[in-house]
């Protein structure tokens, strides 16, 4: 341990010299370590903000901290734009710019995040934003610099700087009516001149949607047709259609109450099933026709989609409950012409039992003639047919006993009429299997061979059609194979049975073939049309993603925005064309149009990088083409060159090096883009 010096003691004693060296070096050091512990301290590296104010220098009061905050809240309430502050002592030995760069990476600040670095001890800031938001550039942010920011900051009033950028960004962001005023009140006669001229451009572009409005609502459209009206034929027509269903189903609603009551539910079933399928319908439509309505915008696409999609429900809303018209009618009808109905079911059932005696006759000559084995399909059809006649003898007795009732009581009426006709077509179907059974059996014999290959050969069409033709084909070629194997077995005696079995088989296979058939030209229609629409689509995506890819150096945000929702229509509609052709093909017109968005606003971004480059011709065509091109990076893309900023590097940034002959170009590279699309000014106050 080192004892303190003696006063007086002779210094230069060499062990006192020794001892005084010590010491002196001992405090030395921790001056030293005190100074580098308290500049470290001081020091801030670039940082990841954890809050939109950040303050570990110490720069604010808490009343600063509520002022800063308050304005910085209102800025994004205003514009949507969120200010973020941060106070330092020093930069940590970086300029601003890298600092402010790094810190933007770190804490992920997006396309609208704006940044107020400062340094109070390196009398140094940085103030940051991205050029993707609309009134924002580079000479913006230094006037807001320069008028907001600094004159606070050379006065240490470091809440007032970030008051002051929040204050500027306001007012760079919210547009300006001066011009507007000014050219009201001098140019008054040419306002109302323009005005006029706009309003009948106006009134003449609305009686063309008139007229084209006219003319579509008496065609029947394909969905392509319809896709490619306009929204101002589609808006209005899918406003009159919506209405005309609504009323329709209220004015159905009301006549089936009147039925149900009179008929009773069980008769009505058929239309309060559609009535109630009409009303889900209408109910979708409705919710469309909110959203459209409500104060969040759709795109023009998203808007076309929806209104053909109200057109469309509407309408087959509208023709299913037409399809029930006449079954609803006839129901009423023979209520009303009961009388007469009844009558008519009377002078049938008189001439059906004067058949039955005949038949039963003309039944016991073919027996002798060919054999009972060869009738057996008809041999009770003399009994049967008199079945029929008793039971519609009943019912017209039960209908006559109903239309005596008071009105709103005479629904069974209806009913029984319905059941007498039955039952009077059936008997009458079996008294004419008697009457054609000789000569049904001659042409069995003669004609059965070339009905059997007949059906052979509908059955093997069948089998390639089968999921074309549903459940209705499925049954018929069940009943035709197993006709078909019954009249090849040739150990039946029934041959008349054997030979009308077919022939009824035939028909029905043959009804179910032809609707298969419709189906599968359909369905060939609907995956022409889709492979058109995802060709197209494909075709219209290449050709928008090889312009903006191999002029990258000049495009804006919009068309990449429209490619890239392109680009997921395209993919979503290739991955449900199997499952969904329908729902695929909307989905590929959707992408070929927004494609064709994408290269519409990408030529036009070219055009205006084109004329932006005209003062500039003297940095040489090679060196323009490759900026065009995506190659290097050129600074008037993001705002820099109206005032420096200039390199390039990982991340797509600003930073020092890189190619910068012809002024503030530099390679691309590889890295995101949380720091290249942003511009920014700073330096030393």
């Amino acid at each position: 341990m080192l004892r303190p010096l003696a006063v007086g003691k002779n210094i230069t004693d060499p062990r006192v010299l020794l001892r005084v060296l010590i010491v002196g070096a001992l405090l030395m050091l921790a001056v030293v370590s005190t100074s580098l512990a308290a500049d470290s301290a001081h020091a801030e590296p670039p940082m990841r903000l954890p809050d939109q104010v950040t303050d570990p220098a110490d720069a604010l009061s808490s009343s600063d901290r509520t002022r800063v905050q308050q304005a910085v809240e209102t800025l994004y309430s205003d514009h949507g734009v969120q200010l973020w502050v941060v106070y330092v002592k020093t930069f940590n030995g970086l300029g601003s710019e890298q600092w402010g760069s790094q810190t933007v990476q770190m804490s992920d600040l997006g396309e609208h995040d704006v940044l107020l670095a400062v340094a109070t001890d390196d009398r140094a800031y940085r103030f940051d934003a991205p050029d993707s938001v609309d009134g924002l550039d580079r000479s913006t942010l230094d006037s807001i610099a320069q008028d907001n920011i600094v004159p606070a900051l050379k006065k240490s009033d470091w809440p007032g700087a970030a008051v002051g950028a929040a204050n500027g960004l306001g007012s760079a962001l919210t547009p300006s009516h001066t011009a507007a005023i000014v050219t009201g009140a001098v140019g008054g006669v040419a306002v109302v001149g323009g005005g006029g001229a706009y309003l009948y451009s106006r009134r003449r572009r609305k009686q063309k949607f008139e007229s084209q409005l006219d003319s579509v609502r008496e065609q029947e459209l394909t969905g392509d047709e319809l896709l490619s009206q306009p929204i101002e034929v589609l808006e209005p027509w899918s406003r009159e259609v919506l209405t005309d269903t609504d009323n329709a189903i209220r004015t159905s609603e009301e006549e089936l109450r009147l039925a149900v009551d009179e008929f009773g539910p069980a008769q009505t079933a058929p239309f309060t099933q559609a009535l109630d399928a009409a009303k889900r319908g209408l109910a979708t439509s409705f919710s469309l026709r909110q959203r459209l309505d409500d104060d969040i915008p759709e795109t023009p696409d998203e808007r076309r989609s929806m209104l053909v999609q109200i057109i469309t429900t509407c309408t087959d809303v509208d023709a299913a409950l037409d399809e029930q018209v006449s079954a609803f009618d006839e129901m009423r009808n023979l209520l009303i012409n009961a009388d007469t109905r009844f009558a008519q079911i009377t002078q049938q059932l008189v001439a059906l039992r004067a058949r039955l005696e005949g038949a039963s006759g003309q039944l016991a000559t073919l027996t002798q003639k060919y054999g009972a084995p060869t009738l057996h399909s008809i041999e009770h059809n003399v009994d049967l047919a008199a079945q029929e006649i008793g039971f519609a003898e009943s019912s017209a007795d039960q209908g006559r006993a109903a239309i005596a009732r008071p009105v709103g009581e005479q629904g069974a009426a209806v009913a029984a009429i319905r059941s007498a006709e039955g039952a009077i077509g059936q008997a009458d179907k079996l008294l004419d299997a008697i009457d054609n059974a000789d000569t049904n059996i001659a042409a069995a014999h003669t004609q059965l061979p070339a009905l059997i290959a007949e059906v052979e050969g509908e059955l093997q069409e069948a089998s390639g059609l089968s999921s074309d033709g549903g459940p209705e084909l499925a049954t018929a070629v069940a009943s035709a194979t197993t006709a078909l194997e019954r009249a090849k077995s040739g150990t039946d005696q029934d041959l008349l049975g054997v030979f009308t079995a077919l022939v009824d088989a035939d028909a029905d296979l043959d009804d179910a073939l032809d609707a298969a058939r419709g189906a599968l030209a359909q369905r060939k229609q609907r995956t022409e049309v889709l492979t058109a629409a995802l060709t197209s689509a494909q075709a219209k995506v290449t050709a928008a993603s090889d312009f903006i890819s191999t002029r990258r150096g000049a495009i804006g945000s919009t068309a990449r925005t429209r490619l890239a929702e392109a680009q997921r229509l395209l993919q979503s509609a290739n991955t449900t064309a199997q499952s969904d052709p329908t729902a695929s093909t909307d989905a590929a017109r959707r992408a070929g149009s927004l494609a064709d968005q994408a290269l519409m606003a990408a030529q036009g971004d070219v055009v205006s990088w084109q004329q932006s480059q005209q003062p500039r011709s003297s940095t040489g065509s090679a060196a323009t083409g490759a900026v065009l091109g995506g190659i290097l990076v050129d600074s008037f893309l993001r705002g820099s060159m109206r005032g420096g900023g200039y390199g390039g590097g990982f991340g797509g940034g600003f930073g020092g090096g890189g190619y910068t002959s012809g002024g503030g170009r530099s390679p691309g590279s590889f890295g995101g883009s949380s720091s290249s699309g942003r511009i920014g000014v700073g330096g030393r106050f």
